[in-house]
């Protein structure tokens, strides 16, 4: 509680965009907030998520996020071309972080730098229910600097259900598996699960409501990260939306931290199916 108090301005800025959705007079677009909600969409988007992340003996880290997002009319391979790109098309997802943390009980943690990138190509399937959607996935290590990149290259499977077709609501899971096959042999071996849950609440006007923590299950140290969140949304206009929210780690060997996270998704006309 103590570190809590600290942050009065980050309440301040919590208060105001919370109340924003409501003082703007803009009217909020419906279709832009489920493209932004929906990680299947046929929608190109540039994603900006700063994340703080308050830790324990005062240890401190932000995390910005950036990503590219860009669906075709193709299968897998930009080359290779789908028959029916409204049914079946391909998303790749590039996911960039920058970060800077510090840890004054132990300074050999500091470091500010890129850490290491993911990529991710999924074949998306329409279906009368919703979307279906799965590919490769791969770990770029930036090597440098040591305390934030893993020096291990990881390869694995991302696959994403996604139901659209509920009055209101969008739901579904996204799941990402990852095996190291190279890399730094002095360096542990990497085998994790990512488990993100989604569920978004379309209110109308723009406005949603989102429940998308990021569980994670390290199998090679035999631990599971749990954290829950909640995020309130806007759709400003149909290329621009807006989303905040809190996460805490309920349990896990990051038990305890708590994050604010702030996403700012441009969403671009998309290229022709």
């Amino acid at each position: 509680m103590t570190t809590l108090k600290k942050h009065k301005s980050l309440y301040w800025f919590l208060f105001i965009f919370i109340a924003l959705p409501i003082l703007v007079n803009a009217q909020g677009n419906n279709e832009a907030a489920a493209n932004a909600a929906n990680p299947l969409a046929f929608v190109t988007k540039l994603q900006v998520q700063p994340n703080f992340t308050w830790k324990g003996d005062k240890a401190r880290q932000i995390n910005l996020t950036s990503r590219i997002i860009q669906p075709t009319g193709s299968l897998l391979l930009p080359f290779i071309k789908s028959k029916d790109p409204s049914k079946v098309y391909t998303i790749y997802r590039l996911e960039v972080p920058v970060i800077g943390q510090s840890y004054p009980s132990n300074k050999q943690l500091d470091a500010t730098g890129l850490s290491d990138l993911i990529l991710l190509d999924a074949v998306v399937l329409n279906q009368k229910w919703g979307m279906l959607g799965g590919g490769p996935a791969l770990i770029i290590p930036t090597m440098k600097p040591d305390q934030l990149s893993s020096r291990k290259w990881s390869a694995g499977l991302v696959g994403v259900v996604i139901n659209t077709k509920t009055k209101g609501f969008i739901w579904g899971v996204l799941v990402q598996q990852f095996f190291n096959f190279a890399g730094d042999d002095k360096r542990p071996d990497r085998n994790f699960m990512l488990i993100n849950p989604i569920v978004n609440q379309i209110l109308g006007k723009g406005t949603f409501v989102q429940f998308s923590p990021i569980w994670n299950w390290n199998m090679t140290a035999g631990t599971f990260d749990f954290p829950l969140s909640i995020n309130i949304g806007k759709a400003f206009a149909q290329n621009l939306s807006a989303q905040f929210g809190p996460e805490y780690v309920i349990s896990g060997p990051d038990k305890g931290d708590f994050t604010f996270r702030f996403q700012l998704n441009a969403m671009f006309p998309p290229s022709k199916k």
